[in-house]
């Protein structure tokens, strides 16, 4: 009797060709927008209002749709980008047909957020190029940096929070570091290492208490779960939650110097870095 395999659902089949699992990442960065933007204008949401709107005609470029909100729009935008992964797919040969839908999905990205969507697939191809022209430490960190624009874009492009490119720079160091140290992607263990622990040094001169201990609440879980789902990946996690660990140890003897950074140079973070609340009610 023929052994018989289980072919995956069309949804199923779908989330894995375009790499659904990864909105997770995503959508955090797209809920930060949507928490911080409220700093620099709390009368502004990110629900009802277009963060372009200031920018005389310049408006239509970023978001041609000028008369919704921006931060819809980035969160749309943020599942119809997945249409790169299968085109890239079949640029490389793993898939023999070109996914008509995947092009679709990419050029409504492009009209929803042209400015947002070019340097997020700039970013996307950064992370490719180490392949095709060489690894080293050089390339590689520049490899990290296009996830800083793929995965971050909308902090910077839909959020404006420029002041944060600092610490997602060492934070898409860091995280890439360890992903290719897991999978023997790098030239150079050592640099490495060296450029994954800039990261927690980093976050004390950025972040306050509260925020430093919301990331150590959601990463140490997320990366425990990603242990068991690839255990080849427990060494370095292991790694990352002690060094999260200490970081929270050291941030509750510095909290009432956090973030560092405003002490070395005051007014660089907006501040108070709290927003208003979107919805009060029931807590007063």
């Amino acid at each position: 009797m023929a052994e018989q395999t289980n072919e995956p659902s069309p949804v199923m089949r779908f989330i894995q060709d375009y790499r659904m699992k990864m909105l997770i990442p995503e959508l955090l960065v797209v809920f930060a927008v949507w928490y911080f933007l409220p700093i620099l204008n709390p009368s502004f949401s990110m629900i009802s209002g277009n963060v372009y709107e200031n920018f005389g005609v310049w408006m239509y470029v970023f978001q041609p749709l000028s008369f919704l909100p921006s931060g819809i729009l980035v969160f749309v935008t943020a599942v119809t980008l997945h249409g790169i992964y299968p085109l890239d797919n079949y640029h490389e040969g793993k898939i023999p047909d070109l996914p008509r839908a995947a092009i679709v999905m990419i050029v409504i990205s492009f009209f929803l957020m042209p400015v947002l969507v070019a340097f997020q697939m700039l970013g996307y191809y950064m992370t490719e190029m180490t392949e095709f022209i060489d690894r080293n430490p050089l390339w590689e960190r520049v490899e990290s940096v296009g996830d800083l624009l793929f995965y971050a874009g909308p902090m910077f492009f839909v959020g404006l929070q420029w002041w944060l490119i600092l610490p997602v720079f060492f934070l898409s160091q860091g995280i890439d570091g360890i992903h290719k140290i897991a999978h023997g992607e790098t030239s150079s263990e050592k640099i490495t290492w060296i450029f994954y622990f800039l990261w927690p040094i980093s976050m004390p001169f950025f972040f306050d208490p509260v925020e430093i201990m919301a990331m150590v609440a959601l990463s140490i879980p997320a990366f425990a779960f990603y242990s068991y789902i690839r255990p080849y990946y427990t060494y370095v996690t292991s790694i990352h939650t002690m060094a999260f660990a200490i970081l929270l140890v050291v941030t509750v003897i510095l909290a009432p110097l956090l973030p560092l950074m405003n002490i070395i140079s005051p007014g660089f973070i907006p501040w108070p870095h709290i927003p208003p609340r979107l919805f009060p009610w029931p807590f007063p």
